[in-house]
């Protein structure tokens, strides 16, 4: 589990007064030291006060070099670029053999680009505890990575002894010039963040992940932060009136769930207190992400909360109280037996 969401910032997209409204004490911070729309003749002047505005924020600067990162402040190699711009680590694009990286990594954290490096090279790398390896983004629609080839590669990594990081999409709006997010997956490109975040640790087993654009909705941000604070999962939500008192209130996932269902282990406890009796109500077919209850002709049950993780028929002995808010049913999977989770009000 990552310790903190990192961000991405950009020099053209960022102004003093939206640093100073974000949350970036101590966080993880990437961004490019060479996209060209940026290279003019005051870059390096312009770049050296936006980083010194980050530093003494306390965060810590990845930053995308080139070669032409090198001439642009007029130093010989990465060592020097790290300590004149007070850099946590530097990203070597296109054109750093690895000789370059070793000796780099000799001193300082380098970060690899992970989706573009083959495995020869990676086993190439000598002085590893110093290096990170950071998958892609991709701006251009249709070119993210697939599933199969996060997967892969991500464990290519760790068997190696690196962490891996990767991008989720922030929120509208997005970076330019296309403004279609800046994913590492292609099934990202158009989920709310938070949801992709969740993905990219449960089932990837991301050691980092790293907002790519630069704007992200203040609500999906405490969510992350939550869910790497303590590992419980918000369910986005609407519930039926008279069943409000279950929302925030912390689940757990049953251990012996099954696939299709999500089974709250704590919901009898919450709702049968003295001689409470659920009516049926509602009794209509349960849809995936279709939140229920068991009403009083289930008897022992009566009380039972659950999430369909698949569609079930209608059952007259079970009230559909509430569904989960459709852009965030792909959390559904990625609650597993033993998980923390809460209905959030959407």
């Amino acid at each position: 589990m990552p310790d903190s969401l990192g961000r991405s910032l950009y020099l053209s997209e960022t102004d003093e007064a939206m640093i100073q409204s974000m949350d970036l004490e101590g966080r993880a911070v990437f961004l490019s030291l060479h996209r060209q729309e940026e290279m003019n003749e005051r870059f390096a002047e312009d770049m050296k006060g936006f980083l010194k505005t980050l530093n003494e924020r306390h965060c810590r600067i990845i930053a995308d070099v080139s070669k032409h990162t090198l001439k642009a402040f007029e130093v010989r190699e990465m060592n020097e670029l790290i300590e004149l711009l007070s850099l946590f680590a530097v990203r070597p694009d296109y054109g750093f053999e690895i000789e370059e990286i070793n000796e780099t990594a000799k001193r300082h954290t380098v970060v690899i680009n992970a989706s573009t490096m083959r495995e020869e090279e990676l086993r190439r790398l000598s002085n590893r505890q110093n290096i990170l390896a950071m998958h892609n983004f991709y701006p251009r629609p249709e070119t993210g990575l697939d599933e199969d080839q996060l997967k892969e590669k991500t464990e290519v990594l760790h068997s190696l002894g690196m962490k891996a990081a990767a991008f989720i999409p922030g929120t509208d709006p997005k970076r330019g010039p296309l403004k279609e997010g800046l994913p590492t997956l292609e099934n990202h490109r158009y989920i709310p963040p938070y949801a992709a975040l969740v993905d990219l640790v449960i089932h990837y087993d991301m050691d980092e992940v790293f907002i790519g654009d630069p704007k992200i909705d203040p609500e999906e941000l405490a969510r992350m932060d939550r869910f790497l604070g303590d590992g419980t999962i918000e369910l986005p939500c609407q519930l039926l009136s008279g069943y409000e008192s279950l929302y925030d209130r912390v689940f757990t996932c049953r251990i012996d769930s099954p696939s299709s269902l999500i089974r709250a282990a704590e919901s009898r406890e919450y709702i049968m207190t003295g001689n409470t009796i659920v009516k049926a109500e509602h009794t209509v077919p349960r849809v995936r992400g279709s939140v229920t209850m068991d009403n009083e002709a289930y008897l022992r049950y009566c009380g039972e909360v659950m999430i369909t993780r698949k569609d079930f028929p209608e059952d007259v002995r079970v009230n559909v109280i509430g569904r989960v808010s459709s852009e965030y049913l792909s959390l559904l999977d990625l609650v597993r037996g033993g998980s923390q989770f809460v209905l959030r009000q959407k």
